[in-house]
């Protein structure tokens, strides 16, 4: 399993997924370019340089199959994948604020004015369920902190970019889109929508929790990443 982050955060986003999943997989994350411990201040240009920053990575672990999750971002990048099919991925999993719909305009615009020194940084609370515990957010802060703002701008330009001109009626791949029961009409509509246009596309909703997922509840996100793993083998 490789897990990527949302642009902002850093692989850490997935610890808690990744300790239960751990029993019966072999769960990896890293940090891309410009966030989290990877030693840069800029993000890679494009979605495509990130697929390819991956599969540089992983491209020598002689992987017979791959399962991909992506969170926000990482679901763009995780779809690209599958797309080039450099690598063989096995499955997709998407989570978060997913889909070509989905409108960065004013999250760009808002990072463009902190990068600038215009604006004060500040964390973003939303997209969590009404009754999200403080220890979540405490904990998505503390990561939230490690990627400087210029990072998750390029980042977001990018993902914007590419929600703009990816096909992805093409990607063959089992591809599982999670859909808190939290999330907000727009995104909700997003990530059914991409599964729509995906042709092996399918949705499954994520109790107690909109579109952190994996901080809001990872106990119930690695069981359903667990269930799609299985899915998988049985069709194969």
């Amino acid at each position: 399993l490789l897990l990527l982050h949302d642009a902002g955060t850093n692989g850490n986003s997935f610890r808690d997924v990744m300790d239960r999943l751990a029993v019966e997989h072999s769960p990896v994350s890293f940090d891309l370019p410009g966030h989290g411990r990877s030693g840069e201040l800029d993000s890679l240009t494009s979605i495509e340089a990130m697929a390819v920053h991956a599969e540089n990575l992983v491209g020598d672990w002689g992987l017979n199959s791959l399962i991909v999750v992506g969170e926000g971002m990482g679901a763009a990048v995780a779809l690209e994948l599958a797309s080039r099919a450099v690598i063989k991925v096995a499955g997709v999993v998407c989570l978060g604020a997913v889909g070509r719909s989905v409108d960065l305009s004013q999250e760009i615009s808002d990072l463009a004015l902190i990068a600038s020194g215009k604006a004060r940084r500040q964390f973003d609370s939303t997209g969590y369920a009404p009754d999200t515990d403080e220890s979540v957010f405490r904990k998505a802060f503390a990561e939230w902190v490690k990627t400087d703002p210029r990072a998750a701008l390029g980042a977001r330009r990018a993902q914007e970019m590419w929600n703009a001109e990816a096909e992805v009626s093409h990607v063959n791949t089992p591809t599982l889109v999670v859909i808190g029961e939290e999330t907000e009409d727009q995104y909700r509509q997003s990530s059914e929508r991409l599964a729509d246009e995906l042709p092996f596309g399918a949705t499954r909703g994520l109790d107690g929790a909109a579109r952190r997922g994996a901080i809001e509840n990872p106990a119930e996100l690695s069981l359903v990443i667990d269930a799609f793993s299985n899915e998988l083998e049985v069709t194969k």
